[in-house]
């Protein structure tokens, strides 16, 4: 079975890296960030790829810098025959993916060349695309152009957010590498140049778009909390708290409210909310300081009153 090295970083990550354990490829090691602080707390906290890898028993190497000549030193010294990369967040140098014969292939969250760059969920969600997918593609010296070995096609549903497309794509990105990995080996599939006249980037998302405008319409509001849930949360202000939208959906698209002022809880529905245009049916939120809340439940503990107003 041929050696792989496997940079990885997000839960996108694990989906693939698991599919090539479950086809019982040998994985030498696995690369992946180094711990970040997180949270409110700033706790130094660990990649999801590195418990997932730890767990099953992998060796994690985390560089500050994936392509200084000493860390190169160490992947040559392994000797892998492919690396493969998903989603692990540094941008890699033709001196660290030509170590391997097969050179390295990269699962992106994207039908290449549309959404190029760090953030092709999101921006998707935000643009309310109705399908994604996942590309295999060869890495080269550019941000997400190397030719595509293979792709797949994802619809995005009404259910989804950022986090369960990302599980989604994972999972279908690691069984189309596995499904194309033999014939890769074989040197059966020639990869097709990517259109740059059809290219779209979708770099790192601005703080900025997490706070919610009130003046867009509810259906512009809802792409916003799908795209930011859980983590890091569209928000808002109620009393001067930040308040997260965690879940909501659009509950008419064309009556009219002022933006941002509440109507009223209606049960089974939400904590209906106006906008730019449409009414918003809010579902759950995370107050500041608070755990996440249904909409009965906050209102019941904020005495929500009608005519109350987001921020």
């Amino acid at each position: 079975m041929k050696k792989v090295v496997f940079l990885g970083t997000t839960v996108l990550s694990i989906g693939v890296l698991s599919s090539l354990v479950d086809a019982r490829y040998h994985i030498a090691a696995v690369i992946t960030q180094p711990d970040r602080e997180c949270g409110r707390g700033r706790r130094l906290t660990p990649p999801p790829v590195k418990v997932w890898s730890q767990n099953h028993g992998f060796e994690v190497l985390q560089p500050e810098k994936v392509n200084r000549k000493d860390f190169l030193d160490l992947i040559s010294k392994i000797a892998p025959d492919i690396l493969i990369v998903a989603a692990y967040g540094q941008i890699l140098r033709p001196s660290l993916f030509k170590i391997a014969p097969f050179g390295c292939i990269n699962v992106h969250a994207s039908l290449l060349p549309r959404y190029r760059g760090a953030d092709p969920i999101r921006w998707a969600i935000l643009n309310g695309e109705k399908k994604t997918g996942v590309s295999l593609m060869m890495v080269d010296e550019g941000i997400d152009t190397g030719p595509v070995i293979a792709s797949r096609e994802v619809m995005i549903e009404e259910s989804d957010n950022s986090s369960t497309l990302e599980k989604k794509l994972g999972k279908i990105g690691g069984e189309l590498l596995v499904e194309v990995l033999p014939a890769w080996f074989e040197r059966k599939i020639q990869p097709i140049p990517q259109s740059n006249e059809q290219a779209s980037y979708a770099g790192k998302i601005p703080k900025n778009f997490f706070q919610i405008n009130w003046n867009q319409s509810a259906e512009e509001i809802v792409r916003q909390v799908k795209a930011f849930a859980p983590c890091p949360g569209a928000f808002g202000y109620f009393h001067q708290k930040r308040l997260k939208i965690i879940k909501a959906h659009v509950y008419n698209h064309e009556e009219s409210a002022n933006a941002g002022q509440i109507i009223r809880y209606e049960p089974k529905v939400g904590l209906l909310v106006g906008t730019g245009k449409g009414i918003l049916a809010i579902e759950e939120l995370h107050p500041e300081n608070k755990k996440v809340q249904s909409s009965q439940e906050f209102c019941c503990g904020y005495y929500i009153q009608p005519g109350d107003v987001f921020q």
